[in-house]
């Protein structure tokens, strides 16, 4: 797939067939993929903790469903935020991620609880996901877990000294790929100060 179809694609598929698995090769390929991203003095901290347990996918599905049930009251608060269909995928991911084939968990192994390592994981997670999209594979990046990070760590066995970042449930979708709305660039770039607009599309070409 050429690279800017897949950056342009990639978008959160939440709603996975369970009936139809993902091959222990693409995980490797995905995550090959993902260890080629950039981390600050090339230290490495990511690790990646790959689930398929089905007792284990369930436990930690009661878990991201009260933490979703948190982190949705926001939008609840404030109706139209969000446009009802992604509330209603993330609803179905909540329900259903024990279903997912194969979750993905993006750790670091930090030293100390309280350092994090943003930068050294998450354009890891992108790789992971644009090659999941190369394969075919339906992900979602989801962050919700961390409500309940502790409960999470006790499930899967992570030690003190990692810390969690993303949650990333993998499979085939269901739904049909597209490029997700956003902005118009012009709307959200500027050149040398803020607000300055830059050249057009028009005047650029």
């Amino acid at each position: 797939m050429e690279l800017f179809e897949a950056i342009r694609t990639t978008r959160a598929m939440r709603r996975l067939d369970p009936e139809q698995d993902v091959t222990d090769e693409d995980v490797r390929t995905i995550l090959e993929a993902a260890l080629k991203g950039p981390t600050g003095g090339n230290q490495q901290p990511i690790r990646w903790l790959v689930i398929r347990d089905p007792d284990i996918k369930k436990r930690l599905q009661k878990i991201y469903q009260r933490c979703w049930n948190r982190g949705r009251k926001p939008y609840e608060d404030e109706p139209g935020k969000v446009a009802p269909n992604v509330l209603s995928s993330a609803d179905h991911l909540a329900e259903n991620l024990h279903l997912a084939p194969v979750i993905i968990l993006a750790c670091a192994d930090t030293g100390a609880a309280d350092k994090r390592h943003h930068a050294s994981v998450y354009p890891s997670v992108q790789n992971l996901l644009l090659a999941a999209r190369a394969l075919g594979l339906g992900t979602a990046l989801t962050t919700a877990h961390l409500f309940e990070e502790d409960a999470v760590k006790e499930v899967l066995g992570i030690p003190e000294h990692a810390t969690t970042y993303a949650l990333i449930p993998v499979g085939h979708p269901t739904g049909k790929w597209g490029e997700a709305k956003r902005r118009p660039l012009d709307e959200v770039s500027y050149h040398d100060r803020w607000g300055q607009r830059g050249p057009s599309a028009t005047t650029a070409s």
